[in-house]
């Protein structure tokens, strides 16, 4: 594309990177209806895999079987609703330490 070719070209003359990885052109469009026989099914798993990579330690692994996405996203909206709770409540505190601060400094007795 066009981005990546100039890239490439770049790290070719800059780094010593292999000539043989610049793009080939083939001189036939590929036909719709080409299938890998051979790799077929070897290219779905990597695909797979990509897109869905394999958990990388046990809790993550735990996580994984035991937490379903609507429980994550209730347990999310929990959390969020109270940091919001608790934000609210220590404005409160604040403002009531101000009004008894500002009391206290009027009235000393």
């Amino acid at each position: 594309d066009d981005k990546s070719c100039p890239l490439l070209e770049k790290m070719i003359r800059k780094h010593s990177f292999d000539q043989e990885a610049m793009p080939i052109e083939f001189v036939r469009p590929v036909p719709p209806d080409m299938v890998f026989e051979y790799w077929g099914n070897r290219l779905a798993k990597l695909h797979d895999v990509i897109r869905r990579p394999p958990p990388t330690n046990p809790v993550v692994s735990w996580f994984e079987r035991h937490i379903s996405e609507r429980n994550a996203l209730t347990v999310a909206i929990s959390g969020l609703f109270l940091a919001a709770l608790f934000g609210f409540l220590s404005f409160i505190v604040g403002l009531l330490q101000l009004i008894l601060a500002w009391v206290a400094w009027k009235h000393p007795n």
